[in-house]
């Protein structure tokens, strides 16, 4: 099944060669309690075969193992430590209670503090159980459509302004630090220059985060609000409230509303429209980035309050 990035980059691109005038894109997550990735081979008690290099843990505990991994070699690096994220994760946390459609905010999830956070346990250390995103039950849906049609509808349109999938080559089963920086760097040129903007020129950034080390990537090959490769840790013990000069992922993402990965794109389009409520940034909000992908595989999207 294609993944929201690839689902919504395709209806943008159907209805913009005229395939179709109108393509109405629904993304469910449906994540049955305990069988997340547990069915099939997943659920087999060793690694058999090829699976004995590429997930000697299972699925889970081999993704866990490739986000933490270039990771590491990042906080050697630039400088840092692992908890430095904090400030990044409880801001994700606050931002999912100020989104009344997501998990946290409908079900009263207390606020997450600092000492919450570093005093949490090891998923697989050096990852907390906090960097990772809720699995939940959860849906939405999209409507993609001509500028010419979207004019007259009752709510104001959103503009597709670019869209990029991707999937980059890895030389091994374990991606490192190189290589996910070259990957990160590819797509946000890819970006830009289908866009014909700039850093400068994106006001929303909403990354993907379904584990809390991924976004630093993100943000740093971007360079929103000029932030550049090491910066991201600094960046994070800033100001990055929607309130304030530097409204970093605004949605809350995944780690603030459980794993919709929509929100980063519903989000988007509410603060392009002014209708995201109590997330409404203070800053200009003309145009947004939103992304289902990891480093290596799924893609971005760039909307528009105006169609240039």
């Amino acid at each position: 099944m294609p993944t929201i990035s690839e689902m919504v980059g395709m209806a943008a691109q159907a209805v913009g060669d005229g395939v179709c005038h109108t393509c109405l894109v629904i993304y469910p997550t449906g994540n049955l309690e305990g069988r997340y990735r547990r069915g099939g081979e997943n659920a087999d008690d060793y690694a058999r075969g090829a699976r004995q290099w590429t997930a000697p843990w299972g699925n889970h505990g081999g993704n866990d193992f490739i986000n933490i991994f270039p990771h590491g070699q990042y906080c050697l690096k630039y400088g840092g430590k692992h908890d430095d994220l904090a400030p990044f994760v409880v801001n994700q946390h606050r931002n999912g209670l100020l989104t009344p459609w997501g998990y946290n905010a409908t079900h009263q999830v207390p606020q997450l503090t600092i000492e919450d956070y570093v005093n949490s346990r090891y998923v697989l250390n050096p990852l907390r159980l906090w960097d990772c995103d809720r699995p939940v039950n959860a849906s939405a849906a999209y409507l993609f459509t001509t500028a010419e049609r979207a004019r007259d509808m009752r709510q104001p349109p959103v503009y597709v302004l670019n869209h990029s999938q991707h999937n980059f080559r890895k030389r091994t089963t374990q991606e490192d630090l190189d290589e996910i920086e070259d990957w990160t760097d590819r797509a946000a040129r890819r970006m830009y220059e289908g866009a014909g903007l700039g850093p400068e020129d994106v006001d929303i950034f909403n990354p993907y985060d379904g584990y809390a080390p991924m976004a630093q990537f993100f943000l740093e090959a971007f360079q929103w609000h000029g932030v550049k490769r090491g910066d991201a840790f600094a960046f994070y013990a800033g100001d990055i409230r929607v309130e304030g000069p530097h409204p970093f992922c605004s949605s809350g993402g995944n780690l603030g509303n459980g794993r919709t990965r929509t929100a980063m794109y519903t989000d988007s389009i509410e603060q392009l429209r002014g209708t995201a409520g109590a997330r409404q940034v203070k800053v200009r909000a003309e145009t947004a980035l939103a992304a289902f992908t990891t480093p290596s595989s799924g893609g971005w999207i760039m909307f528009g309050k105006s169609p240039s």
